[in-house]
């Protein structure tokens, strides 16, 4: 993880630049800007005055914005970072800092020369309302904002801010807001790169430990933190309203929604649901807690169908697995999963999600999982749908299926981290039929269709782009994966290898970019028949480069990853797309991968890309 760093000189020149004239003219006879962390453009770059005229941008700068905590109880104290990098780009640009309220949508400004945020009107950081400063883009790392050096609280950083003081809370300020920087053209009128700091304020804290019984609603002027193993037990329905967050408050803290119980978990876009650590930003990390079971009553192909999760005792509120389905568990939209996954005994983790044996009556779209031990998102049989996912950092796999799943999933988003990756750990799939009998029924049969995974490109961590195995069969298209350390799909056994000569399973309409070579396989694979398979028996794949805009994998470019094709990428080449089906739930679509141009749902600001 990074450090939060901020050096004792630059401290004193912040805290100095308080003391400075308001609007010197720079040598360039621009305003000289009242911070020592930045530098003025030329005037050659700061002359671009037209965001007509600016290219597109296949390296846009790179932008995280972060608070301290995600709420707050009257009396704590909001302490804002931000990390920026120029990715390569050497244009002038401008900067923009402001507050706004979630649910009404009101900004408010904040100007350096005024000292604060500004009650009417639009300016950058550092000018005059309508005079903009055009600077280059800084590189900073975790760089305070607003910070108090005496703050020792749980929750502060204890650094100064370059802009001031930590901001308290006042009492009867309860809401959701948000702090937003916006890096824009030297005009200011055209965004080139955006981040949001998403924070709550609060009443009270809730803990939450044992069953819950009876419907219950968890509403967004509280926060609850959960304690150990916490159920919902049929027939309650959990409700928990857009922008509430969830802490789990030890390493064992795990919710469980049991067969017949539902959890309706509808956020929004700029109020999402949030499930985190408890641990304040920059400490966060993989197992602080454990995270999301749902467990339902969809067929499965375990002997009996019934099967228990693993790891735990076979008691009934562990049991998944039955004949519906069309079963429901509720609901998930727009809800996160981060720092999880608790290890309940050795290499058994709780995934970011866990769906075992949930139907089609269930509801996931818009769910991401940043920074879990385990699988992103894991499905034990079940026919659960699933559309619009992000998996940031996983340790091990970011979809993981077994045990007869036969669900459709669409628009998968896997960026991985090299220093939270493991070396049996792959980029996209691990597809399995069943872990000890491939033959056992319902077939493993997902559809897929619209996923990219971006691996880290290190050759000391990670594993396969994809491993298919024991039976799995499928339908797999418009997928995207690069930068994996073996080879980008691998397909194992005679079970799948029948699957695929059969037609079961179908890896078609897809780019594969990386080594195909036999030293890129293990001494478990079957490295021609994988070869044939894919691109000869399959006529639409490609080993090419995708010319995606986050271009070759880094550190400082998984902090904002910009999954989307550039112009002239074989990901847009309406050829080699496979038009899925017509069904109620897949989206027609023109492009390969998670990401079509003028659609970044991944970066709309309801996700995040902390690494701590």
């Amino acid at each position: 993880m990074r450090k939060i760093l901020i050096s004792f000189t630059l401290v004193l020149m912040a805290v100095g630049a308080f003391a400075a004239p308001r609007h010197p003219l720079g040598r360039h006879g621009l305003p000289a800007p009242a911070a020592p962390w930045i530098t003025v453009a030329s005037p050659a770059l700061a002359g671009i005055a037209s965001s007509a005229t600016l290219p597109a941008i296949p390296n846009r700068p790179i932008v995280l914005l972060e608070t301290n905590y995600y709420t707050y109880l009257p009396g704590d104290s909001i302490e804002l970072r931000i990390t920026t990098h120029p990715n390569g780009y050497s244009g002038a640009v401008t900067l923009y800092l402001y507050r706004e309220n979630r649910s009404t949508g009101e900004r408010l400004f904040y100007n350096l020369p005024q000292r604060g945020l500004m009650p009417t009107g639009v300016s950058d950081l550092f000018g005059a309302p309508g005079s903009p400063v055009p600077i280059l883009v800084p590189d900073l790392a975790d760089f305070v904002l607003f910070g108090s050096a005496s703050s020792g609280s749980q929750i502060g950083w204890g650094l100064q801010g370059a802009l001031g003081e930590a901001i308290p809370v006042a009492a009867g300020s309860t809401g959701l807001y948000q702090w937003v920087v916006e890096i824009r053209d030297p005009a200011g009128k055209r965004v080139i790169s955006r981040s949001n700091a998403m924070f709550s304020h609060v009443e009270q804290t809730v803990a939450v430990s044992g069953t819950i019984t009876s419907s219950t609603t968890w509403t967004a002027d509280r926060r609850y933190v959960l304690n150990d193993f916490v159920g919902v037990a049929e027939p309650a329905v959990l409700t928990i309203q857009p922008g509430t967050v969830i802490y789990g408050g030890d390493p064992r803290a795990s919710l469980f929604i049991r067969r017949g119980a539902k959890i309706v978990a509808e956020g929004t876009e700029r109020r999402p649901v949030v499930f985190t650590s408890a641990q304040k930003v920059g400490e966060r990390a993989q197992r602080d807690w454990g995270s999301l079971i749902v467990l339902g009553r969809a067929p499965i192909n375990e002997a009996g169908g019934q099967g228990f999760m693993e790891g735990l005792p076979s008691q009934a509120e562990y049991a998944f697995g039955g004949t519906d389905s069309n079963d429901s568990s509720g609901v998930l939209r727009f809800v996160r999963l981060e720092f999880g996954g608790f290890e309940i005994e050795a290499n058994q983790e709780i995934n970011g999600l866990t769906l075992a044996g949930v139907g089609r009556g269930t509801v996931v779209d818009y769910v991401q999982v940043l920074h879990n031990k385990d699988d992103a998102f894991e499905f034990f049989g079940g026919t659960v749908n699933a559309s619009h996912l992000i998996s940031v950092a996983a340790a091990d796999d970011s979809i993981d299926w077994d045990l007869g799943y036969q669900g459709n999933i669409q628009f998968v988003a896997v960026v991985k981290r090299a220093a939270n990756d493991e070396n049996d750990g792959n980029i996209i799939i691990e597809g399995d039929g069943h872990p000890q009998n491939a033959g056992n029924t319902p077939l493993s049969n997902p559809r897929l269709y619209n996923v990219t995974g971006y691996g880290t490109g290190r050759m000391d961590v990670g594993a396969y782009g994809n491993v298919l195995r024991r039976g799995t069969a499928g339908k797999i298209h418009n997928l995207i994966v690069m930068n994996s350390r073996r080879a980008p799909v691998t397909i194992r056994n005679d079970s799948t290898f029948a699957h695929a000569a059969s037609g079961e399973l179908v890896f078609d309409n897809s780019i594969l970019f990386g080594d195909f070579s036999d030293a890129a396989f293990g001494s478990s694979d079957s490295a021609q028949q994988t070869r044939t398979f894919l691109f000869d028996t399959m006529k639409w794949n490609r080993n090419v480069d995708p010319l995606l805009a986050a271009g070759a994998p880094s550190q400082i470019r998984t902090l904002m990853p910009d999954l989307t094709p550039l112009p002239g990428s074989p990901a847009l080449d309406a050829d080699y797309v496979a038009i899925p089906p017509d069904d109620g739930f897949f989206k027609r679509v023109d492009f390969i991968g998670a990401v079509g141009p003028g659609d970044d749902w991944i970066l709309s600001g309801w996700a995040v890309f902390s690494d701590n």
